[in-house]
């Protein structure tokens, strides 16, 4: 697809080893699905080192149109999106257009639109961080967790557990109680470990979206208080994920949910612990976040 395109961007690329992502957060995945994961996470990684540069960063209206001919991937065919995106950006709108037409591919239209959203709101977001790295703003705890939790694409990583494990969960079964608080808690834990574990790379290349650095300058909190305070919350938040995990079974029969459709349930709540699991060891044994 051409996205890197010099030596220095490959060898960074390798450095990183996303595709070790992907064979850790989904370990049974495997042919086209594992490739499906792969090339998502590997292009992500490429236009994700867009937004430290200053050249990209510090010009509102090409972060804008950058993210929003992403999104607009969902929407159009892919011979409008070749006439009306700019050249420069066509090799990442082109490989979004293949991975999105794959990450259909087999799924039922509510999926369908259920993701497509999730796409759309996580381009979004990027724009929002980058306008406010652009103008320096200040941001406190609540108003960092509405954006980060878009920004990490958590939802998307649950999404494509649901693409790759060949199941969908049905859509009432994912807003009852448990299920939803345990969806937004793995959000919060994957984000916020990954915070601490990027901590000193985000610092040098001056990004504040890191919530140790937020909690720092609003609450006048040393390193250490910082990090202790964030070590609070994973274990609040993963012990409140253990208290809904056992609440499933009585909400379950409650509403008299047949076995067949319990089974999508109970194996998106595998997914969830696979997944924070698989985040905290990759971000350990990738180069991507390493300062150099």
């Amino acid at each position: 697809m051409g996205l890197c395109t010099t030596a220095a961007e490959l060898q960074r690329h390798d450095r990183y080893d996303m595709s070790l992502f992907a064979c850790l957060n989904y370990p049974d995945a495997a042919g086209a699905d594992l490739d499906l994961i792969s090339d998502w996470v590997c292009w992500w990684s490429v236009w994700n080192d867009l937004t430290d540069r200053p050249e990209f960063l510090h010009d509102p209206d090409r972060v804008t149109r950058f993210f929003s001919s992403l999104a607009a991937v969902v929407e159009l065919s892919e011979r409008e999106i070749d006439e009306e995106m700019p050249a420069q950006d066509n090799r990442f709108v082109v490989a979004f257009s293949d991975i999105w037409r794959r990450w259909r591919r087999g799924m039922s239209a509510e999926f369908v639109s259920r993701t497509g959203r999730n796409w759309v709101n996580w381009f979004n977001s990027y724009i929002v961080e980058c306008h406010n790295r652009h103008a320096g703003a200040s941001l406190d705890v609540d108003t960092y967790h509405q954006i980060r939790d878009f920004t990490g694409a958590v939802i998307l990583e649950l999404d494509a557990a649901e693409r790759v494990g060949h199941y969908e969960v049905p859509p009432e079964l994912l807003e009852i109680p448990p299920v939803r608080a345990m969806r937004e808690i793995t959000v919060r834990v994957i984000n916020i470990t990954q915070d601490v574990q990027s901590l000193p790379k985000e610092e040098e290349a001056g990004d504040q979206h890191n919530l140790v650095l937020v909690l720092e300058r609003r609450h006048s909190l040393t390193r250490m208080q910082a990090l202790r305070e964030v070590h609070v919350m994973i274990r609040r938040w993963t012990d409140g994920f253990l208290a809904e995990e056992a609440s499933v079974p009585r909400f379950l029969d409650q509403f008299e949910v047949p076995l067949a459709r319990r089974r999508p349930v109970y194996k998106h709540i595998d997914n969830m612990r696979t997944l924070m699991k698989g985040g905290v060891e990759f971000c350990a044994a990738s180069g991507r976040y390493v300062k150099l």
